[in-house]
């Protein structure tokens, strides 16, 4: 399982029964990785030590950029397509060092910790199941004395959706996920059901979703794969046939390790999964198969 979050025994929390250097209320742990897979927690940078995340982004609004067309003089207009745009998520922070050189190397520390060229995913401890792909900006701090501060965080949501830390192959539960019972992701029979708990399709051609399906067995040729809630499916050729491994990676399809575009029909030959149940049916072939993919929610 992806660890994100610090494995320390003894982190911050409200102060208890002689703790009396222990903060007023519970600090809200955030981590970030530059690449969703590596991260690093504010709790184990020893420079921002007593910076403190009082208040996580609230859950936010998605927001929707429609692509409209003015048809002759119909009133109105069309629509031809959406796509959630840029947002931006808040974060309040708080420090209480020791004197003013302690409070000015603080808010550098998480300068430094936060700002950077490249945007990097980012997640928090109170929906930990959920990253965002963000660049950060600073406020400047407002010091209630002379080594006291707090600090407004402004992060740009680039994607606009938040994505699940993890794939369906290494999934994060947390709050939020709405499951009633662990989905099944990995199949040996030629009929079976994939869930999308997602709030969007499922879309790597257009919409850039990462997504791999994996066939381990065999075949002897004229490969389908049908997903019938979308119409979606990959036809293989009669001269598809193998013993090994098929993989649809995104929109690339490869056999053994190698493409194999030319072996497949005309046809679209490309997998979407719908919001929900996705009833597929695989013919022409016998072993497992397996789906890999990110979730993306509004939120």
């Amino acid at each position: 399982m992806i660890q994100v979050f610090s494995k320390r025994q003894d982190k911050p929390h409200s102060y208890g029964y002689g703790e009396i250097d222990a903060p007023v209320f519970d600090p809200i742990e955030f981590a970030i990785s530059p690449n969703g897979t590596d991260w690093t927690s504010c709790f184990d940078m020893p420079d921002m030590d007593g910076v403190y995340c009082t208040r996580a982004p609230d859950v936010q609004p998605a927001v929707m950029t429609d692509n409209l067309k003015k048809v002759g003089l119909q009133d109105g207009s069309r629509l031809l397509s959406t796509s959630y745009s840029t947002r931006e998520l808040k974060m309040e922070t708080y420090f209480d060092g020791i004197d003013e050189g302690d409070a000015m190397l603080a808010y550098d520390a998480l300068q430094r910790f936060l700002i950077s060229r490249e945007a990097y995913w980012i997640c928090f401890a109170n929906w930990p199941q959920r990253m965002y792909y963000v660049r950060a900006k600073l406020a400047a701090p407002t010091f209630t004395n002379e080594k006291s501060w707090t600090c407004e965080v402004t992060f740009t949501d680039l994607i606009g959706l938040s994505r699940s830390v993890g794939t369906t192959q290494d999934t994060v539960y947390g709050f939020g996920n709405n499951l009633k019972q662990k989905p099944q992701y990995a199949f040996s029979t030629s009929k079976f059901t994939v869930y999308n708990g997602s709030n969007v399709l499922i879309d790597p051609e257009r919409r850039g979703h990462p997504f791999k399906m994996t066939l381990n067995g065999s075949s002897n040729g004229n490969l389908k794969i049908t997903n019938k809630t979308t119409g979606d499916f990959v036809h293989g050729t009669s001269d598809l046939k193998f013993n090994g491994s098929f993989v649809i990676d995104g929109v690339n399809p490869k056999l053994n390790g190698e493409g194999c575009l030319l072996d497949l029909t005309k046809d679209d030959n490309v997998i979407t999964l719908q919001i929900g149940d996705n009833d597929f049916e695989v013919e022409n072939f016998t072993g497992t198969v397996s789906f890999d993919f990110a979730e993306w929610w509004l939120s």
